[in-house]
Parts: C-alpha cells; sequence; structure tokens
C-alpha cells in the first residue's frame, strides 16, 4: 500500500453492502422482535444481519480512524516540507511520478519539476524503498547537473545529502 496516497474511506462494494445490510437489519431486527415469539428461521436471520451490520460499522470506522491518521501524518509532513522549504537555501520540488525499479542503494523513477513542469528520468539514491508515486521530495539541485541555457540531462541523479524532506502529494 503506497502511503503517500490517502486511503479511501468509501467504496463502492462498502456503500451497497451498507445501505443493504442496514435496511434488512432495520426492518428484520425489529419485526423479529414484535413477533415475539418468532420463529427459529427469523431470529437467525436477524441475528446474522445484526452481527453483519456490526462488522460493517466497525469496517466504517476502521476506514475513518485510518484516514484522519493519514491526514494528520500528511499534515506533519507538509509542515516539515515547508521548514525545510524556508531553512534551507536553494530548493525546489520534485514530484515522482512512477517508481520503474527499485535496488538496495536507490530507485529509477519518473520525476517532474513542480516549478519547470519538465518530466525525466531520474536516480534517487538511498533508501530505495522510501520513494512513492505521489511523493513530493524538496531537493537541493546539483548546479553541475542542471545549467542555465544548456539542455536538461538526460536522466537526473538526486544524491540522498541533496534530498531535504518528503511529503505526500495530495495535502
Amino acid at each position: 500500500m503506497n502511503p503517500m496516497i490517502r486511503p479511501s474511506v468509501a467504496s463502492t462494494p462498502l456503500i451497497v453492502w451498507s445501505a443493504v445490510v442496514g435496511l434488512c437489519a432495520l426492518y428484520l431486527v425489529p419485526a423479529t422482535v414484535a413477533n415475539w415469539p418468532a420463529p427459529a428461521w427469523l431470529i437467525t436471520i436477524a441475528s446474522v444481519l445484526f452481527v453483519a451490520f456490526v462488522l460493517l460499522v466497525l469496517r466504517w470506522i476502521a476506514k475513518v480512524r485510518r484516514a484522519r491518521t493519514w491526514d494528520a501524518n500528511a499534515q506533519r509532513l507538509w509542515q516539515q516540507f515547508e521548514d525545510a522549504r524556508l531553512t534551507g537555501g536553494t530548493t525546489t520540488a520534485v514530484t515522482v511520478l512512477s517508481v520503474q525499479e527499485v535496488q538496495p542503494t536507490g530507485a529509477w523513477v519518473t520525476i517532474n519539476w513542480d516549478q519547470f513542469g519538465y518530466t525525466q528520468p531520474a536516480w534517487i539514491e538511498g533508501k530505495g524503498g522510501t520513494y512513492w508515486p505521489g511523493s513530493v521530495i524538496l531537493i537541493i539541485p546539483d548546479p553541475m547537473q542542471v545549467h542555465i541555457g544548456q539542455p536538461w540531462p538526460p536522466t537526473y541523479r538526486i544524491a540522498e545529502c541533496d534530498c531535504r524532506a518528503i511529503a505526500p502529494s495530495q495535502r
């Protein structure tokens, strides 16, 4: 699971099952209680629907909690990102669009220079499993690779020491 993408709270199957089970439970549980002593089959169906309803409520609660935790973590990462940008001197943000290959010493990725709108392949050193699609990385641009008035290098190399902060592209 990509930690840089916000986990969804609602999905079509969860919404449909919640509506179906909720409506059935809303009808059958009170009907069973009102017709007491109810037949065994009605008690069994009402009990199963009630348990399914409780499980669906617990699933919704877990999904909402996970999304809230992700939101809090994203806010923290963006605060660190902004703090590093303000104190880091000359920096720029690049967004990891895709990861082609992860190796122990780094990763081959496709990046987009947010300030320039330029997309190119790159090698990011270190922490090979840290960079995910959707990551926004604050880097110190390497003046040996990017020159004013000259073409971009075919593959940009991002040294681990040039990475100042990372945050998800979604806020």
